[in-house]
């Protein structure tokens, strides 16, 4: 209720302030309306403001909460009896509380409630965005399905695919996935999972029966693939990397000292071997031992998809494989010659002489529009198979590897100098077996250009060396710069143009970009487990987590969105889903669940992939007040 005013005049020609009870309420529209109730005249018994308050809190008392006016006013007291009378009277007030019951019963039905703003809070915000774009690769790959066929139940393929996705997410151990699960991601809403059944005892038994599937798993998710996206094997690509372990492996039979490919020569490596195709799936991965020579890999992988390849109606003479010079041996070459396999492969130089075939120079530019110059070449020494050689000559890589060449040259110098220097001074290392010790060392750190050097030293009867010098070749040095920026691809391709051939060996980038994602998004390095058992475990989770991130990023580049598996992973991370508490009136606590807005960048990868952007329906719960004791 309120007072609201007006002037009229009187018989006597007086304006005077006429005074009229309203009240405001909604109508069944929710439309904001006033009715006035009863005039009250002008008031003269209550001339100031404060006391024309006083009876309008009284008549609301009356009216509303039948509480007797006990204002001390007798005249204010007298004046609400009479104005509530007049109100009942003319039946204003009656309908204005239907008009109200009415209002409250559409709001009602609207589902809007009056809450108190003051206890509104937002509870147990989660990442969301990642979590559902994951999981719903995994659901069409139909990674469910072939765990079901595999005789897995319910429970263990929900879990395992969901450890799948916190791999390709959140790529650490098992224990800090475990904080991660629980504490930050929504992934166990997402999957239905209790938190309090994840455990790193359960991750870790749940990743070694992932192990024991992994071929049949490639097998399947490869053939998925390629059926989703219409994908063909033409060119496969075959490369190695290994990754170093942390802590000692005493017993392991895939631990072992190797060429490390991070530098990290004081660790055992394990070594992962995966042959791609063009569009950057896997096509098969196989663990090797960190000693095993990268040359010996080749035959045994390309055995175990021979058949498959034949079975999806391909012939080996339709099957490009493409590797660099480490793989690429005599013995190798003649294996996929006798098998029928075409080749692209960058020739082991070393030693090969060639003269240019008179075709002329063509060239074509990279993917950064860089120019790179082919030319066609005849070995001088020819053998005994007519394969393709191709001079391939890039400015950028030469003034990149001449720079490298550079640094080298002034490292290995300063090193002669700091022999000398100790030779000369007193006290330095002047013993002859340790001035070699100190010279098979720095020819080791700098092996491109210690033999560009002539080094001569005398010593006398003692072994005391006592004279040390050296001289830098010039047609050595001249021979080596002559080479930078240069390599050879060999090919058995009967190709005429030579971009056709340099285009099929650029396909290997791909692997590159596989294993970049394996080592750096998805963090396979360094590996901390300590049986040969986890190792394997831990990496073919990689690997599964990679399968999420290639058809992702795959989907992707379809819509001409190119970017690489994190940054896709920072911009879903804007993603969440938050609980919403209010209290009402009532003192009922209402709980809401539910998704945030996705922003603009958010939408359009989900639109790009096909999937919903409202990864968990709303949800609402209410906690009613407990009930006073009896």
């Amino acid at each position: 209720m309120h007072i609201t005013s007006v002037y009229k005049t009187g018989s006597d020609g007086v304006k005077r302030v006429y005074y009229r009870l309203c009240e405001s309420y909604r109508s069944s529209l929710g439309h904001s309306c006033k009715r006035m109730l009863c005039g009250l005249g002008y008031l003269a018994e209550l001339p100031t403001l404060g006391k024309r308050m006083l009876l309008l809190r009284c008549i609301e008392d009356l009216a509303y909460r039948q509480q007797h006016p006990m204002s001390g006013d007798s005249v204010v007291d007298t004046l609400t009896y009479h104005y509530y009378d007049r109100i009942v009277s003319n039946g204003k007030l009656t309908q204005v509380e239907e008009l109200r019951k009415e209002y409250q019963l559409e709001l009602k039905h609207r589902g809007i409630e009056k809450v108190n703003l003051s206890t509104l809070k937002n509870i147990d915000p989660r990442d969301i965005g990642a979590e559902h774009m994951s999981v719903s690769t995994l659901k069409r790959l139909e990674v469910d399905k072939f765990l079901r066929s595999k005789g897995w139940n319910q429970e263990d393929i929900t879990f395992s695919m969901m450890q799948v996705a916190a791999r390709a997410i959140y790529p650490f151990s098992e224990l800090r996935t475990v904080s991660y699960l629980k504490e930050n991601s929504a992934l166990c809403e997402l999957m239905d999972i209790p938190l309090e059944s994840v455990t790193h005892h359960r991750l870790y038994r749940s990743a070694n029966r992932l192990y024991e599937l992994h071929q049949d798993m490639e097998n399947w998710l490869h053939h998925r693939v390629c059926s989703l996206f219409d994908l063909k094997d033409e060119i496969l690509l075959f490369d190695l990397t290994n990754t170093y372990f942390e802590g000692r492996m005493d017993n392991s039979e895939l631990a072992k000292r190797g060429r490390s490919k991070e530098k990290r020569s004081d660790c055992k490596i394990v070594v992962l071997a995966a042959v791609v195709n063009a569009q950057g799936m896997l096509v098969r991965t196989r663990i090797f031992e960190g000693n095993r020579g990268d040359s010996t890999t080749l035959q045994e992988i390309m055995e175990t998809i021979t058949h498959e390849q034949i079975q999806k109606g391909k012939t080996k003479g339709e099957i490009t494989i493409v590797m660099d010079a480490g793989i690429s041996t005599k013995e190798n070459l003649a294996y996929l010659r006798k098998n029928e396999y075409r080749y692209v492969t960058v020739a082991r130089s070393y030693g090969l002489k060639y003269t240019s075939a008179g075709q002329g120079i063509c060239c074509v530019e990279d993917n950064r529009k860089q120019q790179i110059r082919l030319e066609k070449v005849v070995l001088e020494n020819p053998t005994d198979h007519k394969d393709t050689f191709l001079l391939v000559d890039s400015k950028t890589k030469t003034l990149k590897e001449r720079s490298m060449h550079d640094r080298s040259r002034s490292y290995f110098e300063d090193g002669l100098k700091a022999i000398s220097k100790g030779i000369q001074t007193k006290g330095g290392t002047k013993k002859l077996e340790k001035v070699y010790e100190r010279l098979g060392r720095l020819k080791n750190e700098c092996p491109a250009v210690w033999k560009e050097y002539e080094i001569q030293q005398e010593h006398d009867a003692k072994n005391i060396v006592t004279s040390f010098t050296w001289e830098r070749t010039q047609s050595t040095s001249i021979c080596a710069e002559s080479k930078h920026g240069k390599y050879l691809l060999q090919t058995n391709l009967d190709e005429t143009r030579e971009e056709n051939i340099w285009f099929f060996y650029n396909v290997i980038r791909q692997v590159q970009e596989t294993f970049r994602c394996l080592k750096s998004d998805l963090d396979i390095r360094p590996v901390y487990h300590k049986s040969d058992k986890g190792v394997k475990a831990h990496l073919n989770l990689a690997v599964l987590a990679y399968w999420v991130a290639s058809t992702v990023r795959y989907q992707l580049g379809n819509k001409q969105i190119r970017q690489s598996w994190t940054e896709t992973l920072r911009i879903l991370q804007t993603h969440k889903i938050v609980s919403t508490e209010v209290t009402k009136e009532d003192q009922t606590i209402v709980h809401i669940r539910q998704c945030c807005e996705s922003t603009e960048q958010v939408n359009t990868i989900y639109q790009a992939l096909n999937i919903n952007s409202e990864p968990i329906r709303k949800r609402k719960f209410v906690v009613h007040p407990a009930k006073p004791p009896d």
